[in-house]
């Protein structure tokens, strides 16, 4: 019996929420992964670095970059520029996008509050959050897609050299923890370019 790769379930469960999430209302689309596959680097292995337009960050060890996956990133659905798609072994994706217009500042927390999918329960109030000097804001909510289970998710918007960036994390509820830690490890190793 064969069963699907990690990466596998990570991208069809999280694209599922991630289309909830950023579409409003698009057609799902499965999400097929690339052949190509990477490895858990070794523990004395340092972590792939990752060079984004306008950042750069870290890996985290486990984690598959599915940034240059086609069919993944245009599965998301929603609007904006993809630039990064990480999914963890535990079924938890990160992806990290422009939009396609910049959000004033005193906007973000109006905008977050606005691109969160109807029907999502559970939503958190808004929060401020750092990403390498630059403030920004950050909710939590949960979807619970037509045909899974709850998916928990974080999302969070801050600004940098005209541009708005947009981070969300997408994980099954009970993954949420290990994702959320992940997330935490590619913000900590984070750097404007």
């Amino acid at each position: 019996m064969t069963f699907p790769s990690p990466c596998t379930r990570a991208l069809t469960g999280a694209c599922i929420a991630m289309l909830l999430g950023t579409a409003c209302g698009a057609t799902t689309v499965t999400v097929t992964p690339s052949s190509s596959t990477s490895h858990a680097a070794s523990p004395s292995a340092a972590p792939p670095a990752f060079a984004g337009t306008g950042f750069r960050t870290e890996v985290p060890a486990g984690w598959q970059d599915q940034t240059t996956n086609q069919t993944a990133v245009s599965s998301l659905g929603g609007s904006g520029t993809v630039l990064m798609l990480l999914a963890s072994p535990d079924h938890g994706l990160v992806a990290v996008r422009t939009t396609p217009q910049p959000v004033a500042d005193d906007q973000l927390a109006h905008y977050l509050t606005t691109v969160t999918p109807p029907g999502a329960s559970d939503v958190s109030h808004v929060e401020p959050v750092d990403i390498d000097g630059r403030s920004g804001v950050l909710i939590t909510y949960l979807v619970v897609p037509a045909s899974g289970a709850a998916q928990e998710n974080e999302a969070m918007v801050v600004n940098q050299a005209g541009n708005t960036y947009e981070i969300l994390l997408t994980t099954a509820q009970a993954g949420f923890a290990r994702g959320a830690a992940g997330l935490q490890e590619i913000l900590n190793s984070w750097t404007w370019a």
